[in-house]
């Protein structure tokens, strides 16, 4: 889709949210589920994809890690939405590439060998091929990163909470 087009369908969900807030919430519902192992299927909508850990970690390598879809998540975040902004304010972007870098420490799953389980920190370098002026594309990346949703999900501690279902066999 081209920068106007993308600009027309962006401008047309705003009036839309504006006027009728609630077609912008959304309750999104994935379910993952690990027979055996580590292999795990994984089911959103009409997506359906699988998730696995390295063989070194028990696993049998049949998709990319629980953290490459995490990361991955971010990165096409970022970079969708610079696009977008972009088009929102009349930006011309020619390519945006969001490259990742994320420190961490994998002890920290085993048995808390580390202090934090997870990333002690993320980087994430922009590149932008444009011929706007810097001031221009500043913007489009300030914005952008204000109403990026998982910018916000790294950033601002979450409601996260746990519910827990128990099913047994039926014994005969």
């Amino acid at each position: 889709m081209d920068q106007e087009r993308l600009h027309m369908a962006l401008t047309r969900a705003e009036h839309a949210f504006a006027k009728r807030p609630n077609l912008a919430k959304q309750d999104m519902v994935t379910t993952a589920t690990v027979g055996e192992g580590t292999l795990c299927e994984v089911a959103e909508d009409a997506w359906k994809f699988v998730i696995d850990m390295p063989q070194t970690l028990g696993g049998t390598d049949k998709g990319p890690t629980p953290g490459t879809y995490v990361r991955s998540g971010l990165a096409a975040c970022l970079a969708i939405g610079y696009s977008m902004r972009a088009a929102l304010l009349g930006v011309p972007i020619r390519r945006v590439q969001v490259e990742l870098q994320a420190d961490t420490d994998l002890r920290g799953i085993f048995c808390g060998m580390s202090a934090v389980p997870g990333y002690n920190g993320i980087t994430y370098v922009v590149t932008v091929e444009s011929d706007a002026p810097e001031a221009d594309i500043t913007r489009v990346l300030d914005e952008s990163d204000e109403r990026s949703p998982y910018v916000d999900v790294f950033r601002r501690p979450q409601s996260l909470r746990r519910e827990t279902k128990i099913l047994r066999s039926e014994t005969v």
